[in-house]
Order: structure tokens, then C-alpha cells, then sequence
């Protein structure tokens, strides 16, 4: 009598269904918890990355907001260092209120056509203490150019304004005590001017300063085509080193000096330091705290796969265990009949890999589906990895399944009929 054992095999299925529905059941939750978990972890990096990408553009523009209020900021503190002729001391200029040696006008030309990188805004100045003669005093008269050099034009303004041939600007404590307004007239050695605007106070010389226009401060001081100084910006990249300015502008006026004002530099360093660290660090944090969330879910995810596996792996043991006990007579009786022992083992394995190859491929469409219903974009499972998990689920389901199932096959028939 010739057995056919996909009948055999399908009324096994039909005739014991509950035990195969709960074999399904937990490949089903195994396949389901690693791609589950492993598109929550790609829609996390996924979210992660649209996060910081958005985090890093906000930052981005507010850097930009920052960095402008920061350059205003740097410009409202003035000019950061000064450029000397050779050979001038420092304090035979602060000591006699007056320059020893003079820049002349060309070289001043010279480094204004260079296009400096260094630098930029530049200009030249003509400054010395002098006796104002109608109020029997001493004062600064300050001569002073529109700026003769400024990098880019196009959005860069001058710090500071030309002013006008009969124009004066006049110092803080020196309108104070003599009245003076914008508006008022001023003589200054037989030359008059009207005040066009009163400098604030800032606690040193400036306070007893008259700012002409440097071409009539030249005429008055008899220092035709001469300058005392040209006073420069230093850009970004120049910041805090002077030898930095110094070699450049020395290759087109040599030996000139660099006198850099120390508190206005490191005011521009530091504030353009503590925004780009301040915007950089808040990106950084996100990562971190998002990065440190994966790994306690990953870590979830191992443990909780782990628990799965490891509890299918048993449930689908002791199935198999209880369906072989329950069936040792029918086994007997179909291996009295002539069926061998290996088309018996192949009936318990043909189970196995139906309930692994549904469970897996189950498994992996509601894993998949389901963690993208629950976190959205982002849940998604690479094709190679869903096969590994099929594979892993049949591989599963037989490893539950062959040792019960070999010992039923291998039993003798003979003596378990006797037994019946």
C-alpha cells in the first residue's frame, strides 16, 4: 500500500491546526521583532538626520544673523590696529603728542591699491597736539580721509565718514566746556568751522580732539602729502596676529609697523568664537542625545529578540515533542505499512518549513508595516536583511523541530504497537 505523504501532510495540518497556527505564531513574532526593530532604528536615523539637517540650517541662519551683528558690533569698536612709518617710536608719539617721522601720501596710495587681504578698511590720518591759540589751550587736531580702501564695497560701509573741507568734528569734554553743539562755529587758528558733530566720550585724548578733513589739517600743520598713521580693520582671517598684517604689508611698504589694539582684536575673536562654538555645540548635543537613544533601543531590541527567539526556539520544541508523543502509534502504524523512517522525519520538517517560511514572511510585512504606522517616515527594511530574516525564521523552525522530530522517527514500531 503506496502512502502519499503530501496528503498525509496536509491532513496533518487540518487535524492539528491549533498547534501549527501557535508554531506560526512564534516564527511570526520572531520575524516581526528583527525587522521591527530594525526599521524603528532606521526611522530614528532617519528622523536624527532631518533633525540635525534642520537644526543645522536654523543654526546656520542664525550664525549668519549672529555673525552680522557680531561685524557690527566689531565696527562700532573702531579700527583695531594702526600702521606706523619705520622707525617711530611709540613713546616719542605719546610723549611729544606728535609724530617724529611721517607716511607719505603715495605709500599710503601704494597699500590702498595692493587689495589687501589682510585687511579691510584703511585710513590715513594726520595727528598732532597743537596750541589752540583763540582759547589759549592745548588740543588734537586730528586730520582725517574718507577711507581710501575698504575689501568689498559693494556691502561693506566705511567705519568712518569723510568730512567735509568746512566741517568739524569736535571732542566730548572740549564741546562741554566751550558750549559747542552741531551747528556752532568753531576757529581753530584763524580757520573757521562749523561743529557737524560732537564725538562721544571715551575717557582719553579723543575727548579734546577737532577731526578736520586731513587735507586742511595738512595746509594748517604745514605737513603737505604727509600722514602720521593709517588706521586699519583687520579682517577674519587676520584677527589677533599682526605679524600676519605685517608680513603682507611689508612686501609693498617695507619696514612699516603694525601696531595692533589688543582689547578690540580679541573683542572680534571672541565674539566670532562664540558663535560659531555656541551653534556648533547645540548640533553636537542633539547628536549625542539622539545617538545615546539609539543605543538603549538597540540594546532593547537585542534583549527582546533574543527573549523571542529564544521562547519560539522552546514553544516550537515542545510542540513538536508533544504532537511526536501523541502520534507514536500513528508513526508506528504508517512505518508497519512500509513508510521509512526518513518520510516520516520529512513530515515533521515539511511542517517546519511551512510554519517557518509563513511565520517569517509575515513576520517581516507586519514588522515592517507595523513600525511605520507607529513612528512614520523612515521605517524601512533593506531587501537583504528581510531575506536574512526569512532564512533565519525557517532555520529557526527546524532547529525546534529536527531533534523531537528524528527521535520519533527513529523509534520501533514493533515494540510501540505491542505497547498499544
Amino acid at each position: 500500500m503506496k502512502v502519499k505523504m503530501s496528503h498525509l501532510f496536509w491532513r496533518e495540518l487540518c487535524f492539528r491546526r491549533g498547534s501549527f497556527v501557535f508554531g506560526l505564531l512564534g516564527v511570526l513574532a520572531v520575524a516581526a521583532c528583527l525587522t521591527g526593530s530594525r526599521a524603528f532604528l532606521a526611522a530614528h536615523d532617519f528622523q536624527t538626520e532631518a533633525l540635525t539637517g534642520a537644526l543645522e540650517e536654523r543654526s546656520t541662519e542664525r550664525m549668519s544673523q549672529m555673525r552680522d551683528e557680531a561685524r557690527k558690533f566689531s565696527k562700532n569698536l573702531g579700527f583695531n590696529c594702526m600702521l606706523l612709518p619705520k622707525g617711530q617710536a611709540l613713546g616719542t608719539l605719546y610723549a611729544d603728542g606728535r609724530s617724529a617721522i611721517f607716511l607719505n601720501e603715495k605709500e599710503v596710495d601704494t597699500l590702498a591699491t595692493a587689495r589687501l587681504e589682510t585687511i579691510n578698511h584703511l585710513r590715513p590720518i594726520l595727528r598732532e597736539r597743537v596750541r589752540w591759540p583763540e582759547q589759549d589751550r592745548d588740543i588734537v587736531l586730528v586730520g582725517v580721509r574718507g577711507e581710501v580702501y575698504i575689501k568689498a564695497p559693494r556691502w561693506q560701509k566705511p567705519i568712518e565718514e569723510a568730512i567735509a573741507a568746512d566741517k568739524a568734528h569736535v571732542g566730548y569734554a572740549l564741546a562741554r566746556e566751550h558750549g559747542l553743539t552741531p551747528g556752532s562755529t568753531l576757529t581753530v587758528k584763524g580757520r573757521a568751522f562749523m561743529v557737524e558733530h560732537v564725538l562721544p566720550q571715551g575717557g582719553n585724548e579723543d575727548d579734546i580732539a577737532v577731526r578736520v578733513d586731513l587735507d586742511v589739517a595738512q595746509a594748517m600743520l604745514d605737513r603737505e602729502d604727509k600722514v602720521s598713521a593709517v588706521l586699519a580693520l583687520s579682517c577674519t582671517c587676520a584677527d589677533g596676529d599682526p605679524d600676519l598684517i605685517r608680513r603682507e604689508v611689508g612686501r609693498f611698504v617695507p619696514g612699516i609697523q603694525v601696531v595692533d589694539f589688543a582689547v578690540r582684536a580679541r573683542a572680534r575673536i571672541q565674539a566670532r568664537t562664540a558663535i560659531t562654538a555656541g551653534a556648533t555645540a547645540e548640533v553636537n548635543d542633539i547628536k549625542a542625545s539622539r545617538s545615546a537613544l539609539r543605543r538603549q533601543v538597540a540594546g532593547f531590541s537585542r534583549v527582546l529578540v533574543a527573549l523571542v527567539t529564544g521562547g519560539t526556539i522552546l514553544l516550537l520544541s515542545v510542540l513538536t515533542l508533544n504532537n511526536a508523543r501523541e502520534r507514536r502509534g500513528e508513526v508506528a502504524m504508517l512505518r508497519a505499512l512500509g513508510v521509512r523512517a526518513r518520510e516520516v522525519l520529512g513530515l515533521f520538517v515539511m511542517k517546519a518549513l511551512v510554519s517557518g517560511a509563513l511565520g517569517g514572511l509575515a513576520g517581516c510585512l507586519l514588522g515592517t508595516l507595523g513600525t511605520r504606522l507607529v513612528v512614520g517616515e523612515g521605517a524601512r527594511v533593506a531587501a537583504g536583511y528581510a531575506a536574512t530574516v526569512f532564512g533565519v525564521t525557517i532555520g529557526i523552525a527546524l532547529l525546534a523541530t529536527l531533534i523531537p522530530a528524528a527521535r520519533a522517527a527513529a523509534e520501533d514500531p514493533a515494540g510501540i504497537l505491542n505497547q498499544e
